[in-house]
């Protein structure tokens, strides 16, 4: 099990636990984290499965207010109090920009959070949450009976243990008893839910009321979106709210899975590729965000020798351009006993200096910016297992090779930062 580090935060008088996995492979990282927000009656540990598949990845998950060891108020389950609360943990625990991936209930706060605090996050990941509202499904006096049933009462954590075993099937395993211990705590003779009915009421009756449609044309970062496909009473209207978002956010990346509601309990392998291609998707929009807002003296000497911050942004952007090229490439076959020619990359670095020595700094970063939808297209299309054919990293998987070119870029990015 990949150890977590505990964290205490308050906001407006509620202590918020928050568990972080850090980097375990500092020479795989590539700059993205990773904010986590679990569905409602969950808790943070929901995700220590997924964290296991990423240890080149800082990952950070709250324990929402009525959850897990945090703080139970009585009222404050609005949806703008939520998203102060994730925007309190990127905040209080140092996350620059991270992408947000939320299950259930947590993905319609990453959504809102995505949408109303663009500024926060570089990417958005809704995993099997309402992505239509649900009073279109249903009346209020329909939902609050459906998904309010009686609260459980267990005399043991046994008994909770096996409830979760008969719900889960063959994804429950022994590693989930910590994860299902925090859902409860000590009730006199019994174990209950962190979360009361009152509560849940109040949380419910937000979720009622909540409108997806109106977000999504807010998202302005990469987006994807994970659907149980197995959960066949929900499958049409899941299908139809699909088909909305594909309207409203046509680069959101959209993906089924043979699963049922709690596809990273289920299906956590098969989620982990996907959430990482998210996340280089995200790092890549992050870097092109920040390069169109730099600005300063470009004649300005940067650390390479006989380089200006003009020639470190075209040298920038001309990687960027050449990048969905590099991403789509496929590796040609060898005869026996040959091998391929080695990428000389300072070569190619001084041939595309010199066809951008004409262009000014805002034609460069336009170039970046043009190139970012193109890369986040190759980047969904591509198998990240697959070898890389060209550039500085051919002979990589995929997924390795993107992550040392997003490491390269951030470092030029900090110089150009530095040296403007």
């Amino acid at each position: 099990m990949r150890e977590f580090v505990e964290h205490w935060i308050e906001r407006a008088g509620v202590r918020l636990r928050v568990l972080e996995w850090p980097v375990l492979e500092p020479d795989q990282a590539d700059g993205t984290e990773l904010l986590l927000l679990h569905g409602l009656s969950s808790n943070a540990r929901y995700w220590e499965r997924l964290s296991r598949r990423f240890p080149h990845r800082r990952l950070v998950a709250l324990d929402q207010r009525s959850h897990g060891r945090s703080d139970r108020p009585p009222s404050g389950y609005e949806m703008a109090e939520l998203t102060a609360d994730a925007a309190a943990v990127v905040s209080e625990l140092g996350m620059r920009r991270p992408a947000v991936a939320g299950h259930s209930w947590g993905a319609t706060v990453a959504l809102e959070l995505a949408a109303t605090e663009p500024a926060q996050v570089s990417g958005l990941a809704v995993i099997d949450g309402p992505v239509a509202p649900i009073s279109e499904r249903m009346t209020w006096e329909d939902a609050a009976r459906l998904m309010q049933p009686p609260l459980p009462r267990y005399r043991s954590l046994a008994e909770a243990y096996a409830t979760q075993k008969t719900y889960l099937g063959e994804a429950w395993a022994d590693d989930l008893e910590l994860f299902v211990e925090d859902m409860h705590l000590r009730d006199a003779d019994a174990w209950v839910l962190t979360l009361t009915a009152d509560v849940r009421l109040q949380i419910l009756r937000e979720l009622f009321s909540f409108q997806p449609q109106l977000l999504w044309p807010q998202v302005a970062a990469p987006a994807f979106v994970a659907l149980a496909g197995a959960d066949s009473g929900m499958r049409s209207w899941k299908e139809a709210g699909a088909r909305a978002v594909a309207e409203l956010a046509p680069e959101a990346d959209i993906r089924w899975y043979d699963s049922d509601h709690d596809i990273p309990l289920i299906r956590a392998d098969e989620l982990a590729v996907d959430v990482e291609r998210f996340c280089l998707r995200a790092g890549l929009y992050d870097v092109a965000r920040a390069v169109a807002e730099l600005d300063g003296d470009w004649s300005r000497p940067a650390p390479m020798e006989g380089w200006s911050a003009k020639d470190l942004l075209a040298h920038l952007s001309s990687t960027q351009a050449a990048m969905p090229a590099v991403i789509r490439a496929v590796p040609e076959p060898v005869a026996p006993g040959g091998s391929r020619e080695p990428f000389d990359s300072d070569r190619w670095n001084a041939s595309q200096l010199r066809r951008r020595m004409e262009r000014s700094p805002a034609e460069l970063g336009a170039e970046v910016g043009s190139a970012g939808p193109k890369i986040d297209i190759a980047l969904r299309e591509v198998d990240l297992s697959r070898e890389m054919a060209a550039g500085t990293f051919a002979g990589w998987p995929v997924d390795a090779g993107m992550r040392a070119m997003l490491r390269h870029q951030r470092e030029h990015l900090e110089q150009l930062r530095a040296t403007l």
